[in-house]
This record gives structure tokens, C-alpha cells and sequence, in this order.
């Protein structure tokens, strides 16, 4: 056991570390997973089951790929990230009934996020004539977060002040990263059939404030309710699998399909103050979704590699997303959030003994019910069109730049304003949100 809690504490200190390089980071493409893992994933649209194109994508998706890599691979990455977010709400008059604004009121707030950071690494070992290729990697996997600031004039109403001095939220800030650390082997059963395994150890860190997913508490505020802020990123431990297979039909059609298991975490906890001064346990659980790829790989000549792969994303069935609405006591019950395909799609093209182009293409349904626009204020995981381009420089024989710019266009979502009684008449809540990506790697292959 004491081993045990040393390298737990190992582990939460290492990832921790890498959270807080990705903090203040809201992205999120396919639902909130990112579309892709590593420069040439994200180029490709997020496509690699059934092509095996390189060490990062392959670990992400397929656990079958490695063993398709021969020799040693070392990849390191660097994402800079530039989202846009921006909240609009409008009240009609006394839509709130007595004691509220008597006057229509309406209004738009973008997000003070700026641009961020974030790194990852992915390690394959595979000796020579081995059936068995062993990896590892430490990859950023989902986020979102926002940080609206609070409507001190009433110019969006629900960003005004929580009760009495207004009738809103306040200030509106998240923050959620999560990094999983596969670790794991890939075999090659025969000349054509690999499969593969990964144990799936993670760590994600929550902040939301305020945090409506607690009851709300009265104490110090003339007996109106308000719900306390979950001000620190909490962090949380997970774990979970994956299993992979991939088919070389022929030189030039593989395979590839894998299943990842959800990855169950912990409570985040926090202790919040009331106006009072007394110390409130807050808590709450989110996992991470199960998810279902299947790929297929076509190259057509030596120099151009196609790859097309769809996933299944079960947020139904998943703790955080899988309930919607109030409680009795007036605690938000989850984000409602709905099962989701997405589909990934790149073509690879040599164009020199040194250089490669890629272009791709992803697309994911919303997850965002358009009805529950007003719960996912803080997680507006809701674009949808992606457009990437990636370039492949061979530095040495053993060295390579790969880079990938992709841009998530602009999608939105309008709701209703809900109270714990419903649907307010004359209210509307809109998300609004497109990004921005670059990143840059490097490639040891020996």
C-alpha cells in the first residue's frame, strides 16, 4: 500500500504538472475530445486506425498500430490554441414576474480567455523482427472552459449579479483539462492481423464558478438562495482501457477499429465559503464517455496515404453528462448531453524525398441538445466543421518537423432561460464559439 500511494502521488504530481501548463484552456471539437492527438493526426482530421501514420495518432486511437511502426519512436508536441466564446441572453419585459426589471433587456459577452499552451509525448518501442511493440504516451484528451465576465451595468442579463443585487450568475468562469497516460503493448499475430491494449491511468482538474451542480445555500444573503463558487482546479483520478485490432487486407487497404472503455474518476471536491464565513464540501463527479472507432486506410501509390475513421460517443450513459435539469433543492443535475458520430477524414501526399502535405476534414454532431444551451454556459462544446492542413519536413534520417493548423468554424446554440420550475417565457440564452490551432512536433524515429 505504501508503494502504491508513492507512485500515485508520482503520478498525480507529474500530470498535475502538465494540467497547469494547459490551464485557462478551452477547447473542444468532437463533443470535448479533441479530434485529434499530435500534429499529424490533427492534419489527417483526427483519421489513423486503419493508416498507422505515426507514433501519437496511433496511441491515441488504435492500440493495434504500434506494432505497424517499426524501430523506436520518440514524438514531442506543442499545441498553441486560440479559442473564441461568447455568451448572449436577453429578458423580456417582467418575464421574471414582480420584483424583477420591468424592461426588455439584452446583451453579449465574449470570453476573456487569450491564447494557450499545450504539450504532449508518445514513446513506442518496437526491437527488430520483435511480434511485440510496447508504448507510451501522455496525452492531452478533452477540455472546455469559459470566463465571462460578471454584468455589473445589466448589459447581459445573465451575467448579472446572483440575488438580490441581480438576477443572474455573476462572473461565469470554467476550467476542465484532462491527460490520460496510456501505457501498453501491441502484437503482431500474423502478417497481416495486429491487435493491442493499453491500461489507461488519468488525472483531470475541474473549476466552475459558481458552481450551480451544488444546492445553493441562503446563509449571509437575506434568505435568497445563491450557489458558492468551486474556486480551485480540483483534481481527479481516473482509470480506464482500450483494445484495438488492425487488418492489412492487402498492400493497400488496412483496417482498424478499437474500443475505449469510459474512464471512471473520482469526485473533484472543493471547500467554498459562504458569505458567513462557514466552509462548505462541495463535490461532483464527471467521466469520461466511452467511445468506438472503426477506420479504413487506402493507399494508392507509394506516395499518397487516404484515411477515413468514425467514432461513436456515449455521453448518455456517462456520470456529469448523462442528466439534465434541477434537483429538488435547486442543483443543476448535469449537462444533458447526447450520444454523438463524428467522422475524420486526410489524405497524406509525398511531394519530395524529404516533404509531405497533408489536408483533412472532421465533422461531429452536437452534443449540445439545442434546448439545454443554458446548462452548457460553462461547456459550450458545440462546433462542429473542422478544416486542418499539415506539413512533414525530413530533417535527417532519423529527424522530423511535423506541423498542423486546423480551424473549427463558428457554431451556435439558443435555449431558454430555465429556473427549477421550467422553461422561462420571453428568455433566450445563446453559445457562440470557433477556434483556432497550431501545432508543431518533432519526430526521433531510430
Amino acid at each position: 500500500m505504501k508503494h502504491f500511494r508513492t507512485w500515485r502521488n508520482l503520478f498525480t504530481i507529474f500530470t498535475t504538472t502538465l494540467l497547469l501548463q494547459w490551464s485557462f484552456v478551452a477547447r473542444a471539437t468532437d463533443g470535448h475530445f479533441l479530434h485529434g492527438a499530435g500534429p499529424v493526426n490533427e492534419a489527417m482530421g483526427g483519421a489513423v486506425a486503419g493508416l498507422c501514420l505515426d507514433a501519437t495518432g496511433s496511441i491515441a486511437w488504435n492500440p493495434a498500430c504500434p506494432v505497424r511502426l517499426d524501430g523506436k519512436w520518440v514524438e514531442v508536441h506543442g499545441t498553441l490554441f486560440d479559442p473564441w466564446r461568447s455568451l448572449s441572453s436577453t429578458v423580456d419585459a417582467n418575464a421574471f414576474g414582480p420584483g424583477f426589471p420591468s424592461q426588455t433587456m439584452s446583451g453579449t459577452t465574449v470570453s476573456k480567455r487569450d491564447m494557450s499552451f499545450m504539450p504532449g509525448v508518445a514513446f513506442i518501442y518496437h526491437a527488430k523482427d520483435s511480434n511485440n511493440a510496447f508504448f507510451f504516451a501522455m496525452l492531452a484528451v478533452s477540455g472546455f472552459g469559459v470566463d465571462y465576465a460578471e454584468s455589473t451595468n445589466f448589459s447581459n442579463p445573465i451575467l448579472t449579479p446572483q440575488q438580490p443585487n441581480g438576477f443572474g450568475f455573476g462572473r461565469l468562469r470554467s476550467n476542465y483539462a484532462l491527460v490520460k497516460i496510456p501505457l501498453g503493448i501491441s502484437r503482431r499475430v500474423n502478417n497481416k492481423l495486429s491487435v493491442g491494449f493499453a491500461l489507461e491511468p488519468a488525472l483531470s482538474m475541474l473549476q466552475v464558478i459558481p458552481a450551480p451542480f451544488v444546492d445553493p445555500v441562503t446563509a449571509g444573503n437575506g434568505g435568497y438562495p445563491y450557489y458558492l463558487p468551486a474556486h480551485n482546479n480540483a483534481p481527479a483520478m481516473g482509470f480506464g482501457f482500450a483494445v484495438g485490432v488492425n487488418y492489412e487486407v492487402n498492400k493497400k487497404v488496412s483496417l482498424g477499429a478499437s474500443f475505449d472503455s469510459p474512464v471512471w474518476f473520482m469526485n473533484f471536491n472543493w471547500k467554498s465559503a459562504d458569505l458567513t464565513g462557514a466552509v462548505h464540501n462541495l463535490t461532483f463527479n464527471m467521466d469520461l464517455p466511452l467511445v468506438v472507432t472503426a477506420g479504413i486506410g487506402w493507399r494508392p501509390n507509394a506516395k499518397t496515404a487516404i484515411g477515413i475513421d468514425t467514432h461513436w460517443f456515449n455521453y448518455s450513459n456517462t456520470a456529469g453528462f448523462d442528466q439534465i435539469g434541477f434537483d429538488q433543492y435547486g442543483a443543476v443535475k448535469g449537462f444533458g448531453w447526447q450520444n454523438i458520430w463524428a467522422v475524420g477524414a486526410g489524405i497524406q501526399r509525398q511531394i519530395s524525398k524529404a516533404d509531405k502535405i497533408i489536408l483533412g476534414y472532421n465533422y461531429s454532431q452536437n452534443p449540445v441538445p439545442d434546448q439545454y444551451a443554458f446548462f452548457n454556459m460553462p461547456a459550450p462544446a458545440i462546433v462542429q466543421h473542422h478544416l486542418s492542413v499539415g506539413y512533414r519536413h525530413k530533417i535527417t534520417a532519423t529527424y522530423e518537423i511535423n506541423s498542423a493548423y486546423y480551424h473549427a468554424f463558428e457554431n451556435s446554440d439558443t435555449s431558454a432561460w430555465y429556473t427549477p420550475a421550467g422553461p422561462v417565457p420571453g428568455t433566450s440564452v445563446t453559445n457562440r464559439m470557433h477556434e483556432n490551432s497550431l501545432t508543431i512536433g518533432l519526430s526521433h524515429h531510430f
